[in-house]
């Protein structure tokens, strides 16, 4: 199924011309460019505009995420499964659900899927559900840049991008493209970090504000929003990583991980206190979850200010 869907519906990232032929190795498009396939998954990357490299990718290199840092050693085991966790998005499941059960039978993107594939797939079993990154680790269905997101205009109903936008090197043009290939009255689900530390590096560019985020979808409707992990959750995350900091010993480092988690981990639950947002609840939030859907009304960018004051007026 994804492979016809692929025949109709990819394009290329420069000339934007469909498919022409599908092989083992290879896609071809129309212009008479082609792009790799390595196991089925296509790889189509403009190295001219993107600073991915299609032979890092082949060569199973990491690049924004690593999956070694996802094994069973004894560290992760104990990091994962024992230790309380320093914050936690306890509205993700009913998010999710919730955009589910109104796209039953749709077409899904996800960009960025890192190694939620099967969390993806099981939650929008209805749905075909396309997991896009930019490299191999975790399996993804399609590989390629988000700069240039190689798909015809409004092929799909729903777009998530979680935790992906402060990867991207330009995210006012990975905003734009997401407007542009997500269908008329379709939706994007946006999450994005506001307070974090630096994170994979050096593949970790900006934070966002609420306005800051809004401001880059000004032809879709802000319909939803969350802070999902709020201001405990920020100043958990920030006490643990400056106990850590202050050692460069590997072990030290290690115990001061354990140490802050016990010490920290219970601050979280502080955030589901204040379960309304308000301008105080979105002054130092971990980060922002937003829900858009494309009505293709181009807004000026006082109009996407006001947003904030009617959010303001309506937390009073």
């Amino acid at each position: 199924m994804k492979d016809k869907f692929f025949f109709d519906n990819l394009t290329h990232p420069i000339s934007q011309k469909g498919v022409k032929s599908i092989s083992e190795n290879n896609i071809a498009f129309k212009c008479d460019s082609k792009f790799p396939l390595i196991n089925g998954v296509p790889i189509i990357i403009d190295e001219s505009q993107s600073i991915f490299k299609i032979s890092d990718i082949v060569e199973n290199k990491p690049t924004t995420q690593n999956s070694k840092f996802r094994d069973s050693s004894l560290k992760n085991r104990i990091r994962k499964d024992i230790l309380p966790s320093l914050s936690s998005d306890f509205t993700i499941k009913k998010r999710y659900s919730d955009l589910a059960k109104q796209l039953k039978s749709k077409i899904i993107l996800i960009i960025g899927c890192g190694d939620k594939i099967d969390f993806y797939n099981e939650i929008f079993k209805d749905c075909l559900v396309i997991n896009s990154d930019v490299h191999l680790q975790f399996s993804p269905d399609i590989v390629f840049d988000s700069h240039q997101i190689p798909f015809s205009d409004g092929t799909f109903d729903l777009i998530i991008a979680a935790q992906v936008l402060e990867h991207t090197f330009k995210p006012w043009i990975v905003a734009k493209e997401l407007e542009r290939v997500v269908k008329l009255n379709g939706k994007l689900l946006i999450e994005v970090p506001f307070n974090f530390p630096y994170h994979s590096p050096p593949y970790d560019f900006f934070r966002f504000t609420f306005s800051g985020l809004r401001s880059l979808f000004p032809n879709s409707n802000l319909t939803q929003y969350e802070v999902p992990e709020g201001n405990a959750s920020t100043i958990a995350t920030f006490n643990s990583d400056f106990l850590i900091n202050l050692f460069s010993n590997r072990y030290l480092r290690m115990m001061m991980l354990f140490i802050s988690r016990i010490l920290f981990g219970w601050l979280k639950y502080i955030d589901l206190l204040r379960k309304k947002v308000s301008p105080r609840s979105i002054s130092i939030p971990k980060g922002f979850s937003m829900i858009f859907e494309k009505d293709g009304i181009e807004r000026k960018n006082i109009e996407l200010l006001k947003e904030y004051y009617e959010l303001k007026n309506n937390s009073n």
